[in-house]
């Protein structure tokens, strides 16, 4: 093997390492956010609709995120409300239908979002409501590991709709069956928005209030 082909591959392998620690959240280095982080509803060149309809109700989009880390950006983050809000603590505690969308940007295995799925809802929880938890974040684990590997395109979906619960989606196809509870939704919003987010950063462009 010449040269030239041991630095390509040597790239193609740190690209790939550094794109599992993305999705794992084993790294603490954001992406620094550009300037205007949501502008017409379009960040890293991924568009998001202003408003969809989620059991039929019409949500906004609140706010677009990043998670990447130095060249490697794994996806942008989408969080749709009833109404737009800068708290994380009124979103949490905010009635009605939600949707989180991840549109992904690299490919890359499911199961290192998984990990990254039960460690913040590990690293948000107490003991004894993780315990609670445990079951529910299974059945989640369960729809995402069946997916196999991510390809760049990929949407997927986290609903919540009220009196049923968690809904995954992935390019409009159902993953899992319904996951009830408000408190589910609530831990896995904190992975994402809560005290200890995976990524601050990208927490500060889905806490935007508005998709302007």
């Amino acid at each position: 093997m010449n040269s030239t082909s041991i630095a390509s591959l040597a790239m193609r392998q740190l690209m790939v390492a550094a794109a599992l620690m993305v999705l794992s959240g084993s790294m603490g280095l954001p992406v620094p956010a550009p300037p205007g982080l949501v502008q017409a509803a379009s960040l890293e060149d991924q568009s998001f609709d202003d408003t969809l309809v989620v059991s039929d109700r019409t949500l906004r989009l609140n706010g677009l995120g990043l998670r990447g880390v130095a060249w490697v950006k794994a996806f942008v983050a989408g969080l749709y409300l009833a109404a737009p809000s800068k708290e994380p603590g009124q979103i949490l505690a905010m009635q009605g239908p939600k949707r989180l969308r991840l549109k992904v940007m690299l490919e890359a295995p499911s199961v290192e979002l998984t990990k990254s799925m039960r460690h913040g809802v590990q690293r948000n929880e107490p003991a004894e409501l993780h315990a609670q938890l445990q079951d529910r974040v299974n059945v989640l684990a369960a729809g995402i590991d069946g997916i196999g590997t991510f390809h760049p395109g990929d949407v997927l979906d986290l609903d919540f709709v009220p009196g049923q619960g968690t809904q995954l989606v992935l390019n409009g196809r159902t993953l899992s069956t319904v996951i009830a509870g408000d408190d589910f939704y609530r831990a896995i919003l904190k992975i994402f928005i809560g005290e200890r987010p995976v990524d601050k950063r990208m927490k500060a462009g889905l806490l935007r209030g508005s998709a302007a």
